[in-house]
């Protein structure tokens, strides 16, 4: 079959926002993408039109802020009206959308257009599809019933930010109506959330989970990885990343940070950061800190091996898939409650939960792994093999392909019923 992925960008993200799936589905199937900001310069990656950097794209562009300033940002776009005149979308058997809500000229009032012309899948990534116009709803579940009065989390860009919600999930009910749509998540967590959206709770949605490839992140000797990051073998080392902003809402670094100032190495002790760390300069009278800076591939397996543990303390996820990662090396993970992250982990089997936004919780976890070498060394086994039975690559390809033939099917004889 042929596939045509859409999102935002090719690149960033590239893991799961469809790019690298033209590596891991195989037999005769070809995939392609379309993204509006491409960056590599793969011939089956296309451009969303307009795709030159004309006075049209700039006009396009403009336009995108200008709706988004107002609230009614991912609204506006016009690709959706032209794609179908592309040959790369002609010639799709099915096509698969991603992020199309962070300024990809890409409005979802084309769905039900498009879905009456190809089979549409769709990836919700974060919950954004079924609220008011935010990616995470904290506390609030008003999403559950309109978003109707004050939005008490608004969009920070948004003039009318703490109105537009109500509209927002307005059109969006009418949009879901009048589309055929086959929905994808990543975990039970945004599962639960679908089923229970008046929004979506009539599409079909299967659970696949995102896959890593398991013979690049796998246990590697850790004498050797931290020989190359410059750590002391006899360190306990703590990894993780920080998004580099401190006042954050999703990621956890302000309970993190916390966590580590109330523990009291007795042994040496480094902070492998990947990413920026600059928010942890602060504790390096009593850590060793090393910071990686943005790596990938390879590079991001090789620095995983050097650590003992892996912390991903967020308070809202829709997944996790650098917690996949390191429990693919090998590494217990220690997340918070009440994201998607406890039951990606499986814990207490791939790593350990502790409450939401408790340092002092969240500290004793990361003390109790790093003093007990028994426990944490059978926590990561434990990881590693239930990377290899539930979140791999190949499985994730095959579930997809498994999917789409649905679709497929469920397209074709919608049509020859109609």
């Amino acid at each position: 079959m042929n596939i045509l992925h859409i999102n935002s960008h090719d690149l960033h993200g590239a893991r799961f926002n469809g790019y690298d799936m033209q590596y891991v589905i195989k037999d005769n199937h070809k995939v392609e993408m379309a993204v509006w900001e491409k960056t590599s310069n793969n011939p089956n990656v296309h451009h969303i039109p307009p795709s030159r950097y004309n006075i049209l794209k700039y006009l396009t562009t403009l336009m995108i802020t200008l709706t988004a300033r107002l609230g009614f940002d991912r609204l506006f776009g016009f690709a959706g009206a032209i794609l179908p005149y592309k040959k790369f979308f002609q010639n799709a058997d099915v096509v698969h959308i991603h992020l199309i809500h962070n300024y990809s000229n890409f409005s979802i009032l084309s769905l039900p257009q498009l879905s009456l012309k190809k089979p549409l899948v769709w990836t919700l990534h974060d919950p954004w599809a079924f609220t008011g116009g935010c990616e995470h709803s904290f506390d609030c579940e008003r999403w559950k019933s309109g978003c109707r009065g004050i939005c008490p989390h608004p969009r920070a860009t948004s003039l009318f930010k703490r109105l537009t919600p109500f509209f927002h999930w307005k059109f969006k009910k009418y949009i879901y109506e009048n589309a055929d749509l086959t929905l994808i998540v990543a975990s039970q967590w945004m599962r639960d959330k679908v089923l229970a959206s008046p929004l979506l709770r009539h599409l079909p949605c299967y659970l696949i989970p995102f896959g890593v490839d398991i013979n690049l992140f796998h246990p590697r000797k850790k004498i050797a990885a931290r020989k190359t990051l410059g750590i002391n073998d006899a360190d306990k080392v703590i990894a993780f990343r920080d998004p580099g902003y401190m006042v954050d809402k999703f990621k956890g670094m302000k309970w993190l940070l916390e966590a580590l100032k109330i523990i009291h190495p007795t042994s040496p002790t480094t902070l492998l950061i990947f990413q920026d760390g600059t928010a942890f300069d602060q504790l390096s009278h009593k850590y060793n800190i090393v910071k990686t800076g943005w790596i990938k591939g390879h590079e991001m397996a090789a620095a995983l091996s050097a650590a003992d543990l892996f912390l991903m303390p967020s308070i809202q996820e829709s997944f996790g898939l650098m917690a996949i990662e390191a429990m693919s090396c090998g590494l217990p993970v220690i997340v918070f409650e009440g994201s998607a992250l406890p039951s990606v982990i499986k814990a207490p089997i791939g790593g350990i939960a502790v409450p939401a936004k408790d340092s002092i919780a969240l500290s004793n976890a990361i003390i109790n792994l790093l003093d007990n070498d028994e426990e944490r060394l059978k926590i990561g086994a434990q990881a590693r093999a239930l990377v290899e039975a539930e979140y791999s690559d190949n499985l994730y390809a095959d579930k997809h392909v498994e999917v789409y033939q649905t679709a497929i099917n469920n397209y074709a004889l919608k049509n020859k019923m109609a």
